[in-house]
């Protein structure tokens, strides 16, 4: 077993002074759960405790579930990474680019591997580049939507912002946007089936994942965490991510699971050591192409993230190239994201070690608390 004071000191320090309302934390070596522990509070005002059990919004964690989704689909031949976005959403086939006002064509198709690295142009609500505020407004349909009740899906939001704008050509530069959400709305028209339950199917109930899902029940109510916007509960919605009882019509790709530390912790087992409880997900050399580097010179350019210091980027994931630059203690391979509210998970194949660590809190991406365990984690491998 791993040193449990000491992960746990690293937990309560980050509350005890503030840093956080609460946290939680899994580690799983060789398949197996080596730590778990919770400190401070789901719901202050409530006195709810935060623990592993505790269900918290992933966001962009999501995106590691998503990347294992689209890698299953490579595995079984469904799809290839060139494949041309436009052969599912016919929309795209007229992709273009807003330069200087004018809207000229882009120079080449969108891929499934400009989805999966960040480099396709479709950009995330909010971005001021020049055709950016077409997908804005895109994204403001669909939360009208979503306030309303409404079925707009992810294969809909895919064909909509294939009628949008790209703020740059394909594949000329890394940048953060909306193509894990594109992906999802790849996965149902490949499978046929909603993106929830492609995932239910194939990642969720093989791994024992019960509390995973796009929606958090009213039986689990009791276990879901605030999201802190400093000391105050937030009071706004991030990426149309509202806290849905019931499965909603939209379930993002790059945002929407909801899900506890101890659940994405199953997922982190089966990428680090190949399976979890005999049950593989991926296979070890797809799990080995997931965590290369996809970008070429020219897209780094704009993967300067500090969160990103030491890695290099494909396949919705982040992974270890200088352990030195990075500051964690992890091994080189060593992959996985963060979410907008803190969520954050590692998965080490050389180590088979995965760390898996949730806060709830606006805005935390990768937090200190985060870098702070995993070296914590990495002190204790012998």
């Amino acid at each position: 077993m791993f040193d449990k004071y000491l992960l746990d000191g690293i937990l309560e320090r980050f509350v005890s002074n503030g840093s956080e309302k609460g946290a939680a934390a899994v580690v799983m070596k060789d398949g197996e759960q080596v730590y778990s522990g919770g400190c401070g509070y789901a719901d202050s005002s409530a006195g709810t405790p935060f623990t592993a059990d505790t269900v918290c919004r992933a966001f962009s964690c999501s995106k590691v579930v998503t990347s294992t989704a689209v890698m299953q689909l490579l595995e079984r031949g469904l799809i290839l990474l060139d494949n041309k976005l436009e052969w599912y959403f016919p929309e795209y086939a007229g992709a273009s680019v807003i330069k200087e006002g004018k809207r000229i064509p882009a120079e080449r198709a969108v891929t499934i591997r400009d989805l999966l690295n960040m480099t396709s142009g479709i950009a995330y609500p909010g971005d001021r580049r020049e055709g950016g505020e077409e997908i804005s407004a895109l994204w403001g349909e669909l939360d009208k939507s979503c306030k309303e009740g409404g079925s707009m899906t992810a294969s809909d939001l895919a064909h909509k912002a294939g009628d949008c704008a790209l703020v740059f050509q394909p594949g000329a530069e890394w940048s953060y946007g909306s193509s894990a959400d594109i992906l999802g709305g790849v996965v149902e028209a490949v499978t046929g089936k909603s993106f929830a339950g492609y995932l239910r199917e194939n990642i969720f109930e093989p791994l024992c994942m019960e509390d995973t899902g796009f929606c958090c029940p009213k039986e689990k109510r009791d276990r879901f965490a605030v999201i802190y916007d400093g000391d105050k509960p937030l009071e706004w919605v991030n990426l149309c991510i509202y806290d849905y009882e019931k499965e909603p019509a939209f379930q993002s790709g790059g945002a929407g699971i909801f899900t506890t530390a101890n659940d994405l912790a199953k997922l982190g087992a089966a990428l680090s050591n190949g399976e979890y409880k005999g049950r593989k997900v991926l296979g070890r050399k797809t799990i080995d192409f997931m965590r290369q580097n996809g970008l070429n010179s020219q897209q780094r350019r704009t993967f300067n993230w500090d969160s990103c210091r030491g890695f290099g980027y494909a396949n919705l994931v982040r992974t270890l190239e200088d352990p030195n630059a990075s500051g964690l203690l992890a091994s080189r391979g060593s992959f996985g994201w963060d979410g907008w509210t803190g969520t954050f998970i590692l998965n080490d194949p050389a180590e088979r070690l995965s760390t898996v660590l949730f806060i709830q809190r606006a805005g935390a991406g990768t937090s200190d608390l985060a870098r702070s365990f995993v070296n914590g984690v990495y002190s204790q491998v012998n």
